[in-house]
C-alpha cells in the first residue's frame, strides 16, 4: 500500500468513531473498554496455551532440555485484559482522560505543522486546531462535572473536527 493513502486511511477511521460517538454515547466507552481488554486477554490465553501445549506434550527429557520459560507477560496480559473486561467503569473514567489529553495533543500538532508550513498561512486555518486543543483543555479542566454521554459527545465532535481539517490541510498539500 502507498504512504500516500495512510493519512485518507487515519481521517476515514477517525470519522467512523466520531460518528459512533455521536450516535451511540451511551455505550461507546464501555464498548472501547471491553475491545481493550479483549485485545490483551486473547493474546495472552493464546500464548498460555501454547506453553501449555508445549510443556505437556514433550517427554520428561526434553522437557528438562526445553529453554521455553513459563509466559509471564502473558499471564500479565491475560490478567491485565481481564481486570479491564471486568472493572470497566474505572476503565472509562481514565480512558475518558487519556482521550482529552489526545484531542489536547492534536489540535497543538495541527497548530504546529500549520506554522511550520512554507506555505503562506491563512489565520483561519489555525481556528479548528485551536478549538480541538481548547476542548481538549475544557475536557482535562472539568472531567467529573460532565456527563459521561456529554463528554463522549464532545470527543465524537473533536474527532469529526479533526478529520475536517485534516481533508483541509491535505487539499493544502495536493495543490
Amino acid at each position: 500500500m502507498k504512504p500516500t493513502y495512510y493519512p485518507i486511511i487515519r481521517i476515514v477511521l477517525t470519522l467512523l468513531v466520531g460518528i459512533f460517538m455521536i450516535i451511540s454515547p451511551s455505550s461507546v466507552l464501555s464498548y472501547i473498554a471491553i475491545i481493550v481488554g479483549l485485545l490483551l486477554l486473547i493474546p495472552g490465553i493464546i500464548q498460555l496455551l501454547r506453553y501449555a501445549i508445549v510443556r505437556f506434550q514433550r517427554n520428561r527429557r526434553d522437557r528438562r532440555n526445553s529453554i521455553i520459560n513459563f509466559p509471564i507477560l502473558a499471564t500479565l496480559c491475560a490478567v491485565i485484559g481481564i481486570i479491564i473486561i471486568v472493572f470497566r467503569h474505572e476503565v472509562v473514567k481514565i480512558f475518558s482522560l487519556v482521550l482529552a489529553s489526545a484531542l489536547l495533543i492534536a489540535g497543538i500538532y495541527e497548530i504546529i505543522m500549520i506554522a511550520r508550513s512554507t506555505n503562506r498561512n491563512i489565520l483561519g486555518f489555525y481556528v479548528l486546531p485551536a478549538l480541538l486543543t481548547l476542548l481538549g483543555v475544557f475536557i482535562l479542566i472539568n472531567p467529573l462535572d460532565l456527563l459521561p454521554n456529554v463528554m463522549v459527545i464532545m470527543f465524537g465532535v473533536g474527532a469529526i473536527i479533526y478529520c475536517i481539517n485534516e481533508i483541509v490541510y491535505l487539499a493544502r498539500i495536493g495543490k
